[in-house]
């Protein structure tokens, strides 16, 4: 299911849809909803841009750029207690803007990334219930927008936790204004050729998945043995999703360059020791 037609929640709303069926539970709870108008640009003379969407326009070549081709994958699970424990000391920030926040440190501390280098976190935020009015719940679509913010390295890595999770929340708060600011903006592009920036090894793309149910969707013959994205396209990127089977667990699946994986694998596990203190 190619993503230029449907986000991720809309397709785990499908996926379970179709599961729910072929086991013969009858009509979705959630009916789908295809009216791709409720997300259409405003009329020409209404239309407003007001924010600059940097994550829509090319980078600058990056000095240290990586392959596309070659990086390493990893799995990280991380138990109901260090999630608790990592949210207490980011004092009210979300489970996934808490988690996001101690990745980011860690990987900039793997990657040995320069001090006064510039390292941006991208994040997709899903506007369904942000709209106004909202839209459906079961829309079947792109509702997601791409975010970033960006901080040295030495502010993300050399600062509390706590700041780091607020640089999260920068970064995953955009409302109604910035979502329509973007419909209005890609309305004047070429989204399908979308002009491609070099990959930086000193940014970091964080996804959520978590509350997709997908590792419930039982077609008839059992739940899957596992969920998670089938391909991570290149290194930097973190899917946040729930543990399968461990109620208030968190499965970490990233893509790091094969050099920085080591170093992260240990450095994120000295830190999850550090939460069970």
């Amino acid at each position: 299911m190619h993503h230029s037609i449907v986000d991720a929640r809309g397709a785990a709303h499908f996926f379970e849809t179709w599961a729910s069926i072929s086991r013969g539970a009858g009509a979705p709870t959630v009916p789908p909803c295809f009216d791709h108008t409720l997300l259409a640009a405003r009329p020409p003379q209404s239309r407003a841009v007001l924010y600059d969407h940097p994550e829509y326009k090319p980078e600058p070549e990056p000095v240290d750029p990586v392959s596309a081709s070659t990086y390493a994958s990893a799995i990280v699970t991380m138990t109901k207690g260090q999630v608790g424990a990592l949210k207490a000391r980011c004092l009210g920030a979300s489970t996934f803007r808490a988690v996001v926040a101690l990745v980011w440190q860690c990987v900039c501390r793997a990657r040995a990334l320069p001090p006064t280098a510039e390292t941006r976190l991208y994040s997709m935020v899903d506007m369904r219930a942000r709209l106004d009015p909202q839209l459906p719940a079961g829309y079947f679509g792109n509702a997601v927008i791409r975010t970033s913010v960006s901080a040295t390295v030495e502010e993300v890595v050399s600062s509390p936790l706590v700041h780091a999770a607020r640089l999260a929340r920068a970064a995953t708060s955009q409302g109604v204004g910035h979502a329509r600011s973007l419909v209005d903006y890609l309305e004047g592009v070429d989204t399908m050729n979308l002009p491609r920036s070099g990959i930086s090894r000193a940014h970091l793309r964080a996804i959520s998945w978590m509350g997709m149910t997908l590792s419930d969707a039982d077609f008839g013959w059992g739940a899957p043995a596992f969920m998670g994205p089938a391909l991570m396209y290149y290194s930097g990127f973190v899917y946040v999703m729930n543990a399968p089977g461990k109620d208030g667990a968190l499965a970490l699946v990233l893509s790091l360059e094969p050099e920085s994986m080591p170093a992260f694998r240990k450095v994120f596990a000295d830190e999850l020791a550090r939460l069970e203190l």
